[in-house]
């Protein structure tokens, strides 16, 4: 028992005299959280393992003096503040504050969380480990649902009941945010074959689970990722032999993409010809409803949730149950809490990359610090072409990217802060 204890990673945060077992168990339910997060119907044990985690981060904060860090911490700030101001005109006060609550205050906690305990390179990664292994589960649970469906003949269910995740844009959402940190992993772990097989194998069946959902703006979000990642990986790595190499393979995976993207075009048009092509989309409608909205009160908007959308709009909503919010994350912002809502919004955005953005002579000289650095600004990257079309930016797809990012700004932050390369040579062999 106490050799499988061994195993489990202790998160020690620089400063604290945390013990080895505490740490232990702060990575034990950290990552389980990370893990269960896209997971449908664990709504106990995510909030088992989040309560858990801050009681355990305030208890050594006091015992053991563990330094408590938010990063981003002044445009959550911001944002928070702009959120209870539209409780001003907030056409449902108690909703909204509910929504605040929910969206903003755990998303700080989150945050909180993760930027306290992964204060080092190599948690990180071990966090991505785990992550990214729950995203083999999650597709190979997609995958036997699709022979069900498809070979056993049951019937199609577009919200996926039954099944890991809670439906088909929660799960593409998931799979975009997966994406860039496996791509990174097998760039980075390029030199061992065994390695790259398995990161290429979870790839190939991510872009399976990709097709499943049926979800049309997953394979633009990806093929931004895969662009944005190879362009800031190409900086790091002037080996112009390796990448001419790599390049060929880039191409490959970009062009597959857009080939599954044609496809689900195509099958969208003929499952459904009315609304499938663009130019039929509802969401134009949608977002000329969502336009005027904001111009009725673009300075406070309406308060704070999706759902505010339904509120103001009941017609659009009877004419169609799925039309209840903006379909986009931008406008959603805008129709929440007018435009300083949505400046908000995108400064917290802006601060993640800021915050994980290393200067070329920092990526160089620590090559997990240039991948995880470029992953985090590729996610958000594809998080925003995602969520141009829809708003999955919400709860479980909220939290998990802000653990995921916290803990990366917080470890690269020493790498950051060099101000030349050979100095943080040092900082890259300790971590």
């Amino acid at each position: 028992m106490n050799r499988w204890g061994e195993r489990i990673p202790a998160l020690c945060p620089d400063g604290s005299h945390v013990p080895e077992g505490t740490g232990r168990l702060a990575f034990v339910l950290l990552a389980g959280y990370v893990l269960v997060l896209p997971t449908a119907g664990t709504v106990a044990l995510r909030n088992l393992l989040f309560f858990s985690a801050l009681l355990l981060t305030l208890f050594a904060a006091v015992r053991w003096k563990l330094k408590l860090q938010l990063p981003f911490a002044l445009p959550w700030i911001v944002y928070a503040a702009v959120a209870v101001a539209s409780l001003v005109h907030a056409i449902d006060p108690a909703y909204s504050l509910g929504e605040i609550k929910a969206e903003i205050l755990y998303g700080i906690i989150a945050t909180m969380l993760a930027g306290t305990w992964f204060t080092r390179l190599r948690s990180v990664k071990e966090l991505l480990v785990v992550f990214v292994a729950g995203s083999v589960v999650m597709a190979l649970f997609a995958c036997w649902q699709e022979i069900r469906e498809t070979a056993l003949g049951f019937p199609f269910d577009p919200a996926r009941h039954g099944s890991l995740h809670s439906g088909a844009g929660d799960y593409s959402t998931y799979i975009v945010v997966v994406m860039p940190f496996l791509l990174g992993m097998l760039w980075h772990h390029r030199d061992s074959r065994r390695t790259t097989i398995l990161l290429a194998s979870m790839i190939a069946l991510n872009l399976v689970g990709a097709m499943i959902t049926r979800n049309r703006a997953v394979f633009p979000a990806m093929a931004v990722e895969t662009l944005v990642l190879a362009g800031l990986l190409l900086r790091t790595d002037g080996n112009w032999a390796r990448w001419r190499a790599a390049v060929p393979w880039i191409v490959l995976l970009v062009v597959a993409i857009g080939a599954m993207f044609t496809l689900q075009m195509a099958t969208r048009i003929e499952t459904n010809p009315a609304v499938g092509p663009l130019a039929r989309d509802p969401r134009w409608e949608i977002w000329a409803v969502a336009l005027d909205n904001i111009r009725a009160d673009p300075w406070f908007g309406s308060g704070f949730g999706r759902s505010v959308f339904s509120f103001l709009n009941p017609a659009v909503v009877q004419a169609n149950g799925q039309h209840w919010h903006a379909h986009n994350a931008l406008l959603d912002k805008g129709v929440q809490m007018g435009i300083p809502g949505l400046l908000a919004f995108v400064l917290l955005i802006a601060a993640v990359v800021r915050r994980t953005w290393l200067r070329r002579g920092a990526r160089q000289t620590d090559a997990t610090g240039a991948m995880l650095s470029a992953a985090c600004v590729a996610l958000v990257a594809g998080l925003f072409v995602k969520n141009m079309t829809d708003d999955f930016f919400v709860r479980d797809q909220g939290y998990l990217f802000w653990m995921l990012v916290a803990g990366a700004a917080t470890a690269l932050e020493p790498l950051r802060r060099a101000r030349h390369a050979p100095d943080t040579a040092a900082i890259a062999q300790d971590r």
